[in-house]
């Protein structure tokens, strides 16, 4: 039962990730702004829906240094699509 919970609380941060970035897309495109935060935390968000669906066992805190990396892991991971959110949308910002 814990692990459908953590599946579907997975589905849920994909779900609002998606929201996230779309909504700064849609204010990028329509106001000409947007907002750094949600630009790098929106897809870390639905990173971490990800590792929560395909990886269950593994919501919550971690326990082992193993886990401790992984999550880690996981974390670099969606700043990095983060990163790469911010730079599809302010590449001028990147470089001169």
């Amino acid at each position: 039962m814990q692990t459908i919970k953590k599946r579907v609380l997975g589905l849920v941060l994909i779900l609002l990730g998606i929201g996230l970035i779309y909504f700064n897309w849609h204010q990028l495109l329509k106001d000409g702004s947007y907002s750094l935060k949600l630009a790098a935390f929106g897809p870390l968000v639905g990173v971490g829906g990800l590792f929560l669906i395909f990886f269950p066992s593994m919501g919550g805190k971690p326990n082992t240094a193993k886990e401790k990396i992984i999550v880690l892991i996981v974390f670099v991971i969606g700043l990095a699509a983060g990163l790469l959110n911010w730079y599809l949308m302010d590449p001028g910002f990147f470089g001169s």
